[in-house]
């Protein structure tokens, strides 16, 4: 304490005189903080950043398919079989070229199709007199899909294809007399020949 000072006088004294002192330390306290706040967030964007960068990027698969589901859906462009594409586009171009060619002489792709008693479609647009998940309806099958009319279908020009190499229309008329076309005319027999040969060719090219 200065000699002749009051004790009052005194502590005003030494409270001016530490006053800068603690301005300065208080700043400098105060710049820190925010300067290591700083440096913890640029930190942990960059690290979200490189691991987003370093992600990758799962799409999804293209279909194989899609340019022969385009060709199949140009050749049955407004029929109901076109609902059909998607799966009539997973199998070879042989069995597809039979399902569209075939479908064409015996409903129209689908207009002319067998119906279940409540008027259902049966998809059906095969002529297939084998019987579906929903039995037989104007003595053809019945499916219950689309998908499923496909894979019975499919399945059966396939073992005629594989099993005894039917794979043109000429030796595929089985699918219209049997194993014997001794019933049909010959007339009827070149007609389906040469109506399924059409659509077959276009797909099968």
């Amino acid at each position: 304490m200065t000699k002749g000072m009051s004790p009052i006088e005194a502590e005003k004294q030494a409270s001016v005189a530490f006053s800068p002192a603690i301005l300065r330390l208080s700043s400098s306290a105060c710049f820190s903080v925010f300067l290591a706040l700083s440096l913890l967030i640029t930190g942990l964007l960059y690290g979200a950043a490189f691991r987003v960068s370093q992600m990758a990027i799962v799409s999804s698969p293209a279909n194989p398919n899609a340019a022969f589901e385009r060709s199949v859906r140009e050749v049955v462009d407004g029929y109901p079989i076109e609902a059909m594409a998607p799966y009539i586009a997973r199998h070879r171009k042989v069995t597809a070229a039979f399902l569209v060619g075939i479908a064409k002489k015996e409903s129209n792709w689908g207009k002319r199709i067998p119906r279940s008693v409540d008027g259902a479609d049966c998809y059906n647009y095969w002529g297939y007199r084998g019987e579906g998940s929903r039995g037989m309806a104007m003595g053809h099958g019945c499916f219950g899909s689309r998908r499923e009319a496909i894979a019975v279908v499919s399945k059966r020009i396939d073992a005629l294809v594989d099993e005894y190499q039917f794979d043109t229309p000429e030796e595929l008329i089985v699918w219209k007399c049997g194993w014997n076309c001794a019933g049909h005319s010959q007339e009827s027999v070149k007609k389906w020949i040469s109506d399924v040969k059409i659509y077959f060719n276009k797909v099968n090219n």
